[in-house]
């Protein structure tokens, strides 16, 4: 008899430090498969689960660290462009790309037998007393948790057993 190994089938939250949100759930998917989305700009959209990403980017097919790309976006009903700065690009481990107003978004994967570990963070520690204010005011941090959570389980939706190829 094998024992199949069982992992929380929710997201859930965890510590990462100070001026982070960080959520992670179990994926039935390999690595090589979540880090082809995470590590192309132009499926970005695929992943977001607050829908404020387009399709619309320029740059590079597969990012590598000190990249750029544009990525056009609409965020509380105001299209913007961002250009995002490649930080790290530690293949089928972690990537993370910072914003213009230096918050962090970071995504690390870790294999497990039967799929793989995503956790995906928000890390504002860099961003300006002013910006912070700003963002607590219209409940961004609180958005962003929010949105997350949806794109970590739309994740594990998408490769939920049976319901991909």
């Amino acid at each position: 008899m094998t024992e199949q190994t069982q992992y929380p089938q929710r997201v859930h939250e965890i510590d990462t430090g100070p001026f982070t949100i960080s959520y992670r759930v179990h994926v039935d998917a390999s690595v090589d498969q979540l880090w082809s989305l995470a590590v192309n700009p132009h499926r970005h959209h695929e992943l977001d689960g607050g829908g404020s990403l387009t399709n619309q980017v320029s740059g590079p097919e597969t990012l590598t660290e000190g990249d750029t790309f544009n990525i056009w976006m609409r965020q509380f009903g105001v299209p913007y462009t961002l250009k995002m700065r490649v930080l790290i690009a530690d293949p089928h481990r972690e990537i993370a790309w910072q914003h213009p107003a230096k918050l962090v978004w970071a995504w690390t994967f870790e294999p497990t037998d039967d799929g793989t570990w995503v956790t995906e963070t928000f890390d504002y520690r860099q961003v300006s007393p002013l910006m912070l204010r700003l963002w607590k005011a219209v409940d961004l941090f609180n958005h962003n948790a929010h949105n997350i959570r949806a794109t970590l389980q739309g994740l594990q939706g998408h490769y939920a057993k049976g319901s991909h190829d």
